[in-house]
């Protein structure tokens, strides 16, 4: 043994084994090596609860794990939610050579691979290896914990300088630490320095990143284009490619290269989501909506499923309901209700739920509960702040319709200045969404405007005024001048099902809009010129 049995005895271990016999198979050996606390479970879906309520020492974890997340997507997911103590090692196991993440140390990847069949003396010698390699780096880790890079690059620059087994790790870390902060150039020239000594993955696809965040295009596609062609590096090539081709605005590049991802790994969150941004970012609307419906259906109740795909579909039934005829308005806004309703009881997480109250809030609005509303509205307050570019979208469409213009105002302005936390293909698809949103905002504000100016115009009939200051209503309900508006139109046009339903929920959202002297003078005018249907 490289380790006294009493080392291993104190430690606490999580075994990931979906097939039973070789569960208790490998229990055996990691008892013959010494641990006496052994966690043992079938999948990551068992596995995630025990993650988040104890603290291990030891992930071992087999790649396959049935048709759910395998040992990669399980360990990246631990990674994002913060989830493993910075001491705990990760280690995955199969039957087949399995390839490592070339980019992405930073934020985590698995301190080893060990492949199957093994005897307990060589899973021991593993086991050992990976605790004295995160040993070295602890401090390193904690740092990069804290997102403390000065401290981290502090003491990366002692593993380096020591020339040890440790160093080349300690580079990779040390470059992807000068990326995370922005320093591109020094990143730069680290990959370069690694790539004269010896010929790795990693330093070629960090070059070509590095090109990439400099905004050297073209050298950065000619290296990834290469670099798609090597099997080791090709899946990270195409991402980076796509990321690229999103970022310059080209459509169809992008979507061919997310599409080839895809095709090689057909779970790739990541890819699946930036295809739906790339859709809608181009105004492909009817593309998109059809694709997050084809991601509900093919995920729904698997290990895969997430909120996003959801909240996506809702808010895209939402916008065509704000944007459609009266007789189709019903129909798309029970769509989008719908939707939400569609969501899995486990993924109404803690993270998920404002999302939720925001849009059920704007749905409960459009259906003429404005005091609910409202009261979803006053509830942001006590809310963490949204960090997701629909999320804020939501909030600002929220207190624009409920006519706090001011806070519709402060959610705009966290949409325009909004920064992506990593500059990867998740962060692109953030940073181009905000800015999508935002644009879309401004115009939608702008047609609002026309529309209601229009609405008004003496030269056009009662109907077409009907029609136009409609639209604007439905965008900004608690607008009092808007609303006194439409009920003087409302007012000329004979009484009919569809413009009772819409003459009470004007009534209804004058309750709730800042009238002036001047808004409750035309409001008593107005009462006396209304058919009684509409005061009932």
């Amino acid at each position: 043994m490289i380790s006294q049995a009493s080392f291993y005895k104190s430690k606490r271990l999580l075994l990931v084994e979906d097939c039973e016999p070789v569960r208790a198979s490998i229990k055996g050996m990691l008892q013959q090596i010494g641990f006496e606390d052994i966690t043992a479970v079938a999948d990551a879906t068992q596995a995630m609860p025990l993650v988040k309520k104890d603290s291990f020492d030891f992930i071992l974890a087999d790649f396959d794990l049935g048709s759910g997340k395998d040992a990669s997507q399980f360990f990246a997911e631990l990674s994002q939610q913060g989830l493993m103590h910075v001491n705990c090692c990760f280690l995955m196991f199969s039957a087949e050579p399995r390839r490592m993440p070339v980019l992405g140390v930073l934020h985590g990847s698995p301190d080893g691979f060990i492949l199957k069949p093994f005897s307990y003396v060589e899973l021991e010698k593993r086991l050992t290896k990976a605790w004295s390699s995160r040993a070295k780096l602890l401090k390193v880790y904690s740092a990069l914990q804290r997102k403390d890079y000065e401290a981290a690059k502090l003491a990366l620059d002692k593993i380096i300088n020591a020339v040890n087994s440790s160093s080349l790790q300690a580079l990779r870390l040390m470059a992807e630490v000068l990326l995370a902060e922005g320093n591109f150039s020094a990143a730069g020239k680290l990959y370069e320095q690694v790539t004269q000594q010896r010929d790795f993955s990693w330093a070629r696809l960090g070059q070509a990143v590095t090109m990439l965040q400099l905004g050297e295009y073209q050298d950065a596609e000619t290296l990834l284009i290469t670099l798609s062609d090597l099997d080791d590096i090709r899946p990270e090539a195409l991402e980076w490619l796509a990321c690229l081709y999103l970022r310059q605005g080209q459509a169809e590049q992008t979507e061919k290269q997310l599409a080839e991802l895809l095709r090689m790994q057909n779970s790739h969150i990541s890819a699946h989501l930036a295809t739906a941004c790339s859709l809608q970012i181009h105004d492909k609307i009817d593309a998109c909506s059809k694709y997050w419906q084809k991601l509900i259906q093919q995920y729904r109740f698997s290990a895969f499923d997430r909120p996003d795909y959801y909240f996506a579909f809702a808010r895209l039934q939402l916008e065509q309901a704000l944007l459609a005829k009266p007789a189709d308005f019903s129909a798309l806004l029970k769509k989008s209700a719908d939707a939400l309703a569609m969501l899995p009881q486990k993924l109404t997480t803690e993270h998920a739920e404002p999302v939720i109250a925001v849009l059920r809030a704007r749905i409960s609005l459009l259906q003429g509960n404005i005091a609910d509303a409202r009261q979803q509205f006053s509830l942001l307050e006590s809310e963490a702040a949204a960090t997701e570019p629909a999320a804020i979208h939501d909030r600002a469409r929220l207190a624009f319709a409920l006519g706090d213009i001011k806070a519709a105002d402060n959610y705009m302005a966290q949409l325009k200045e909004f920064v992506p936390i990593t500059a990867n293909l998740t962060g692109e698809c953030q940073r181009l969404t905000a800015q999508y949103l935002y644009r879309q905002e401004q115009q939608r504000r702008a047609q609002i405007r026309q529309w209601s100016q229009a609405g008004i115009d003496q030269t056009v009939d009662a109907e077409q005024s009907l029609s136009m200051l409609r639209q604007a209503f439905v965008f900004m309900p608690c607008n009092a001048t808007l609303v006194l508006n439409l009920l003087q139109t409302l007012s000329q046009l004979p009484v009919s099902k569809p413009l009772l339903s819409l003459a009470k929920f004007a009534m209804t959202a004058l309750e709730f809009s800042h009238k002036t002297a001047s808004h409750q003078e035309r409001l008593a005018q107005l009462l006396t010129q209304l058919p009684d249907a509409y005061l009932e």
